[in-house]
C-alpha cells in the first residue's frame, strides 16, 4: 500500500484579532438612535419622498445603473451630506438619488467620511 502524505499549508493561520479597531467604533457611533435623522426617517414626509424618488429614478442605481427592485436593495440618498441639519434632510426632490445598497453603503458613505476626516 502506498503511504499518503500529508500536505502541509502553503500560507501560515492568521490569528484573528480581538476587539474593535478605532474607526469601526466610531462608524458603530454614527448609527445611534439618539441621532435626530433617526427619527426623520420615520417621518411620513421622508416615507413618501422616499416612494417619490425610487419611482422616478425607477428604481434603478444612479451611480452604477443597477436594477434595485428588491425590498431593502434601494436606498434613497442625499447627494448632498444633511450632517443633521433638518433644513438639509428635508430638501426638495431634486437632492434625492437612489442608490443601490453597495453604492450607498461601500461607496458614498466611505467618501462622506473621509471628507469629514479632512
Amino acid at each position: 500500500m502506498a503511504k499518503l502524505r500529508t500536505i502541509k499549508p502553503l500560507v501560515a493561520t492568521i490569528k484573528p484579532l480581538v476587539g474593535r479597531m478605532p474607526v469601526d467604533e466610531k462608524a458603530r457611533q454614527e448609527w445611534r438612535e439618539d441621532r435626530p435623522s433617526r427619527q426623520w426617517l420615520k417621518s411620513a414626509w421622508w416615507q413618501r419622498a422616499r416612494q417619490r424618488i425610487l419611482v422616478r429614478d425607477q428604481y434603478t442605481c444612479k451611480r452604477c445603473g443597477l436594477l434595485v427592485p428588491g425590498k431593502g436593495e434601494a436606498h434613497v440618498d442625499h447627494i448632498e451630506p444633511h450632517n443633521e441639519d433638518r433644513a438639509k434632510f428635508f430638501c426638495s426632490d431634486d437632492g434625492l438619488q437612489t442608490l443601490c445598497v453597495i453604492c450607498h453603503t461601500k461607496h458614498k458613505q466611505a467618501e462622506e467620511r473621509r471628507a469629514r476626516l479632512l
